[in-house]
Protein backbone atom coordinates (compact mmCIF):
# COMPACT_ATOMS: atom_id res chain seq x y z
CA UNK A 1 0.00 0.00 0.00
CA UNK A 2 1.32 3.17 -0.85
CA UNK A 3 0.73 6.30 1.59
CA UNK A 4 1.13 10.25 0.75
CA UNK A 5 2.54 11.83 3.47
CA UNK A 6 3.88 15.84 3.53
CA UNK A 7 7.35 16.44 3.78
CA UNK A 8 8.80 19.25 5.64
CA UNK A 9 9.60 21.17 3.25
CA UNK A 10 5.71 21.05 1.89
CA UNK A 11 6.01 18.98 -0.44
CA UNK A 12 4.21 15.60 -0.83
CA UNK A 13 6.02 12.05 -0.71
CA UNK A 14 4.65 9.05 -1.25
CA UNK A 15 6.21 6.15 0.49
CA UNK A 16 5.77 2.35 -0.28
CA UNK A 17 4.46 0.67 3.55
CA UNK A 18 5.63 -2.11 2.35
CA UNK A 19 9.19 -0.63 2.49
CA UNK A 20 8.78 1.31 6.12
CA UNK A 21 11.35 -0.19 8.39
CA UNK A 22 10.61 2.21 11.99
CA UNK A 23 8.66 5.47 12.92
CA UNK A 24 9.47 7.93 15.39
CA UNK A 25 8.95 10.88 17.12
CA UNK A 26 10.99 13.73 15.64
CA UNK A 27 10.01 16.68 17.89
CA UNK A 28 6.73 17.91 16.81
CA UNK A 29 7.49 15.67 12.92
CA UNK A 30 7.84 11.94 12.28
CA UNK A 31 10.47 10.35 10.91
CA UNK A 32 9.90 7.27 8.73
CA UNK A 33 13.21 4.83 8.30
CA UNK A 34 12.59 2.43 4.82
CA UNK A 35 14.49 0.40 2.89
CA UNK A 36 15.20 3.47 0.44
CA UNK A 37 16.62 5.69 3.28
CA UNK A 38 14.60 8.18 5.75
CA UNK A 39 12.09 10.75 5.38
CA UNK A 40 10.76 13.75 7.43
CA UNK A 41 7.84 14.31 7.71
CA UNK A 42 5.03 16.95 8.95
CA UNK A 43 2.51 14.93 9.85
CA UNK A 44 2.15 13.48 13.53
CA UNK A 45 3.59 9.67 14.58
CA UNK A 46 -0.48 9.12 15.37
CA UNK A 47 -1.43 9.91 12.18
CA UNK A 48 1.52 8.30 10.38
CA UNK A 49 0.92 4.80 12.61
CA UNK A 50 -3.33 5.75 12.22
CA UNK A 51 -2.30 5.65 8.47
CA UNK A 52 -0.20 2.55 8.72
CA UNK A 53 -3.24 1.02 10.74
CA UNK A 54 -1.28 0.63 13.75
CA UNK A 55 -1.18 1.32 17.38
CA UNK A 56 1.27 2.96 19.53
CA UNK A 57 3.34 0.31 21.77
CA UNK A 58 1.83 1.58 25.17
CA UNK A 59 -1.57 1.15 24.20
CA UNK A 60 -1.58 -3.01 23.38
CA UNK A 61 -4.15 -3.31 25.87
CA UNK A 62 -6.53 -1.41 23.56
CA UNK A 63 -5.30 -3.71 20.78
CA UNK A 64 -8.17 -5.73 19.13
CA UNK A 65 -6.84 -9.91 18.80
CA UNK A 66 -4.85 -10.25 15.78
CA UNK A 67 -3.85 -6.52 15.27
CA UNK A 68 -0.82 -5.53 14.07
CA UNK A 69 1.75 -4.14 16.25
CA UNK A 70 4.68 -1.68 15.19
CA UNK A 71 8.19 -1.95 17.11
Amino acid sequence: MWIQLTEVNGHPIALNTEHVVTVQAYGDRTKITHLGGQAIVAESVALVLTTLGLLPLNTEAEREPGQKLHS
